[in-house]
Parts: structure tokens; sequence; C-alpha cells
């Protein structure tokens, strides 16, 4: 069965739950499935590989050690890369902190329309709709997704930087700013770089556009300040 469990978490692409593996192994409890996962980082540890099981989002996969990342960067040059807008890094941040919340908190938040971003955080499945709020009208609420933690390494929220001025932050634009290049730089970090095999092209002809506060898809050294988002309001 460790033999298995170790065919599985090297295959997949993406962290696997103990719920995900059960499924698998029907019958075996999940105690014996954290079990096997301990004596498989032990074996790798003992023997010194360039890869372990590493635990992110509420799962396990099989990854290569930090030391080694260099030298595999190298592997995916030729891959394209394209980072977030800073639009797009202010409602992720909001969203992270704030879930569950409404675009139009959000809105308030920032001081200008964030459908764009928010339309882009969608299709990269860093956010969701996770339910309805009661208010008037019942607007979607929003929250992060696992693969926003499976990017970032983490197990779960409660592991996000611990901000006590993030209040401070929310309520002031350019405080806002500047917490969204701390997060970027922290998710940077991370290795946060959305890693596509094709050229990006711009989108046209939907609300997701430029002109709605993102940047269109595409290699970047550095955050964009986004110009171009719509104030609210006249």
């Amino acid at each position: 069965m460790k033999r298995e469990l170790e065919a599985l978490l090297f295959a997949t692409d993406a962290a696997l739950t103990i719920p995900r593996l059960k499924a698998f192994f029907p019958g075996v409890a999940s105690k014996e499935l954290r079990e096997a996962i301990s004596e498989l980082v032990t074996e790798y540890d003992t023997q010194d590989h360039a890869f372990t099981v590493v635990e992110f989002g509420g799962g396990w996969q099989i990854a290569s050690r930090p030391q080694y990342a260099p030298l595999i960067e190298k592997l995916f040059r030729s891959k394209r890369f394209t980072r977030l807008s800073r639009a797009g890094l202010e409602v992720l941040a909001i969203i992270a902190y704030r879930q569950p919340i409404t675009r139009l908190q959000i809105d308030e938040i920032r001081g200008v329309q964030s459908s764009g971003a928010l339309s882009t955080l969608t299709e990269r499945n860093l956010v969701t709709v996770v339910g309805r709020s009661e208010n008037l009208g019942h607007p979607l609420l929003y929250g992060t997704t696992r693969e926003f933690l499976n990017h970032l390494g983490l197990r779960g929220l409660n592991q996000l930087p611990k901000l006590p001025e993030i209040e401070g932050l929310l309520s002031d634009r350019e405080g806002l700013r500047r917490f969204a290049i701390q997060l970027g730089e922290e998710i940077s970090e991370s290795d946060f770089d959305l890693l596509t095999e094709e050229p990006a092209i711009p989108e046209t002809g939907n609300e997701s556009s430029a002109s709605n506060g993102d940047v269109p898809a595409g290699p970047a050294t550095e955050l964009e300040v986004d110009q171009s988002d719509e104030p609210i309001g006249d």
C-alpha cells in the first residue's frame, strides 16, 4: 500500500487529501495513510533523496527539495510566466483576509470597480464563489481556493502572514497598494508565478480585459500599477 501511495503522490499534479486518497484505498483508515506518508518522508530523508513528501493545501504531494530550485528553474526557462497585476493582488489580498466577501464590499475597500480583477482570479482558480450573502439581493460571496493555498505552499488560511494592521491598510487606498506589493513579494518568493505552456494572448471582447484593471497575460518582471480602474460613482 505504501508503494501504491508513493506512485499516486508522484504522479499527481495537485496535492491529494486524505478523503481523495481513501477513495483509492477503501477500508484503509486515515491514520494508516498518515503513517505511510510519514514513513515515506523518513525513507526519503534517510536515503538523502532530492525529493520528499510536502504537505500544503490540506493534502500531500511528492516534490523536489528547495535547495534544487535554482537548477530546476533552468529546466523551465523556455516556458512563459505571467504575474498578477497590482489590481489582482489587491483583490486577492482583500479576499484572503476578509473572506467570505461580496464584490461590492471589495469595490468599497478599493474605491474602484473590481469585476475585471475578480474575473481573472476566478479564471485562474485562485478565488471562487463560496455562497450568497444574507443581505438584500443575496449577492455572491467569494473566498480563496485550495489552489491558492497550493501556490503559497500553505496548509491552511491560518498560516497566512499575521497582519494586525490589516484593518488600517484596507481602509486606505495607498496602504492597500503597499500591502499588495508586500503580498506580491511574498508570493513571488513562494514561486507563485503562474506557469503557462503557450504564449499568452490578450483577452478581447469580454469584461476581464485590461480596461477593467488587469494587465493582459504575458511575461513581466515587476507588478504593473493599474491606472485604468474605473472609479466608483461620478
